[in-house]
């Protein structure tokens, strides 16, 4: 009996009883979007763009909503140069090349698994892009300098 009152005065106030409850209404969709995204990215802990490294209109470095120091953001741009001079970054490149290459052209059985292949050169290409970025001092992925 309680339940029951309870359902009906949420419905009155025009709630949802539970969640197949919200996706069967006439919610406009861009609200049922946005609302369906904020429970992944907390189900699954996603990343948002708040999350990674970006310049916020001040010029001032940001990571995940907070902004670096510059003694911080000196210490990124020098591990970034560094990563990238390293004999270890080379052989990780090499062996992520090889292994996304053998998987694409000598042991791919079907469209799935070259597209895996590819994802991993994707990747490795984002972390590069990044890298080499941050060594150029922005923390923009993919710019130059001061932007």
């Amino acid at each position: 009996m309680l339940n029951e009152l309870k359902q009906k005065i949420i419905k009155k106030l025009g709630g949802f009883i539970d969640f197949d409850d919200f996706l069967d209404s006439e919610v406009d969709y861009k609200v049922k979007n946005y609302i369906l995204t904020l429970a992944v990215k907390k189900l699954y802990n996603t990343i948002g763009s708040e999350d990674v490294l970006k310049v916020h209109d001040t010029g001032q470095w940001m990571f995940q909503g907070r902004p670096i120091s510059e003694g911080e953001k000196t210490l990124l741009i020098a591990e970034a140069t560094q990563l990238l001079e390293t004999k270890l970054w080379q052989v990780l490149q090499n062996d992520i090349k090889f292994q996304a290459n053998r998987k694409m052209f000598l042991l791919a059985e079907n469209e799935l698994q070259i597209t895996a292949g590819k994802m991993w050169l994707y990747t490795l290409d984002a972390f590069n892009t990044r890298l080499k970025s941050m060594k150029s001092g922005s923390a923009l992925f993919n710019n130059k300098p001061n932007q």
